[in-house]
């Protein structure tokens, strides 16, 4: 899918990810509010109004939560797996893409911002995406051992990868998060995402596409 993102200093950055079928993208501006009524729309279709009111209610406000958070992390859009007929239960996984600003006095060169991450970050693997340089950073670890309020370690996984934007000073965070259920592999799922990730391209066209991602 192709998307776009703006801040007020610079043009928007375009690409296009492709995550393949089973995703659902929420833009993170103004149709926002829009891309979250169609996914319910299509997840309760087939439930009487009556019996999913309370439930839809619930979910509107947690995406309200999330849409927001993501937002003040220069967010430019979540994707979700797509919505199911009949409340059908989704496993728990979500793609934030967003703008990353380095505050610097001068632009740093993208090799050693690279570099200082892979010091800092032990599961940190450097490389190439598009053309561009670029770290992938699991953060599983790290996340379960901030999280983790006893001896048993959250079965959350996350990967990010961060990506110099060609003549630009800004980044792209391809961030996965993704939660351990039954009958959902979740090495399956991180193994499609590292796919889509090295299939990344820009492109310089500002047109944006509705509805689903892929």
């Amino acid at each position: 899918m192709l998307m776009a993102s703006a801040t007020p200093e610079h043009a928007p950055i375009t690409y296009r990810l492709d995550l393949g079928e089973g995703w659902y993208c929420i833009r993170l501006d103004e149709h926002a509010e829009a891309d979250v009524k169609t996914f319910l729309d299509v997840m309760f279709d087939g439930v009487p109004a009556d019996a999913a009111e309370q439930t839809r209610t619930l979910i509107t406000t947690q995406f309200t939560t999330q849409i927001a958070a993501a937002r003040a992390k220069r967010g430019i859009e979540l994707l979700i797996p797509a919505p199911k007929p009949h409340a059908t239960v989704l496993p728990a996984a979500v793609v934030l893409v967003a703008e990353v600003v380095i505050p610097a006095p001068i632009v740093p060169d993208p090799v050693d911002v690279v570099a200082r991450v892979a010091r800092e970050a032990p599961n940190a693997r450097t490389g190439v995406i598009a053309g561009s340089v670029a770290v992938r950073i699991d953060h599983s670890e790290a996340d379960a051992e901030a999280e983790a309020s006893d001896d048993t370690p959250p079965s959350r996984n996350r990967i990010e990868y961060v990506i110099a934007v060609p003549n630009d000073p800004r980044w792209l965070s391809i961030d996965l998060s993704v939660q351990a259920v039954d009958g959902f592999d979740t090495d399956q799922a991180i193994a499609k995402f590292d796919q889509a990730v090295a299939e990344l391209t820009w492109s310089d066209s500002a047109l944006l596409e509705d509805g689903q991602a892929g």
